[in-house]
């Protein structure tokens, strides 16, 4: 099968799109935690000591390949003097 082909039956597949919306979406999210704690300039354990979690929490969180928790994220916000906005 030409790779084309290939990409071209997983377009359409609806699953397949969700899988990828929900793996874009944990990315974003990672993506945006991670930079927020760089631009205040503190380390993951830093983070993790604020919010009473370990670090390794806080690295699987970045890593955008787990799923967060409201709660988690709330925290984490928090801590970063930001807010959680859902669109």
């Amino acid at each position: 099968m030409h790779k084309d082909n290939y990409f071209q039956r997983f377009k359409n597949d609806k699953e397949y799109q969700r899988h990828y919306k929900e793996a874009s979406e944990m990315l974003e999210i990672a993506i945006q935690v991670a930079g927020a704690r760089k631009k205040k300039k503190i380390t993951q354990v830093e983070l993790a000591n604020r919010i009473g979690m370990p670090q390794s929490q806080i690295a699987r969180l970045e890593s955008g390949n787990h799923n967060v928790t409201l709660e988690t994220l709330n925290k984490v916000a928090s801590a970063l003097d930001l807010k959680v906005t859902v669109a």
